[in-house]
């Protein structure tokens, strides 16, 4: 009997087990893989979806300060609703790594179809410049 899968395991590996990507099994994966996919994607990546892209990228060349971080967890906020309303955002925590070019995202999230379990996801994104 075949596995059941929801969607595409993220980051992608390959796999001969049924398909040629890894893929998710159960809800609480699929959606945080969905949320990883959602912060990772940058502006016309998607095609003839012209909306869908993180505002990640429009704050790591620009100096970081206490307002542009509450811009971007407003922002961050806004397109998680507006693409996964089913996720709430309880909290952004910003790790700058300037020795290794790195910002380091945390985001603690919930999902309301699944009593409201709480779980984080740790990205880092390559920065030349934040002061």
């Amino acid at each position: 009997m075949a596995v059941k899968t929801i969607n595409i395991r993220f980051p992608f590996a390959e796999t001969f087990n049924g398909g040629v990507f890894e893929s998710n099994t159960t809800t609480e994966r699929a959606y945080r893989d969905d949320l990883i996919s959602l912060l990772t994607t940058k502006r016309r990546q998607r095609v003839m979806r012209n909306n869908l892209f993180s505002p990640i990228y429009d704050y790591l060349h620009e100096p970081f300060d206490d307002i542009a971080q509450q811009r971007l967890d407003r922002d961050i906020k806004a397109k998680v609703e507006e693409y996964m309303p089913q996720i709430e955002i309880k909290g952004i925590k910003y790790t700058p790594n300037y020795s290794e070019n790195l910002l380091g995202l945390q985001v603690v999230f919930s999902v309301k179809e699944l009593f409201d379990t709480t779980q984080s996801i740790n990205i880092n994104f390559p920065i030349d410049n934040i002061s």
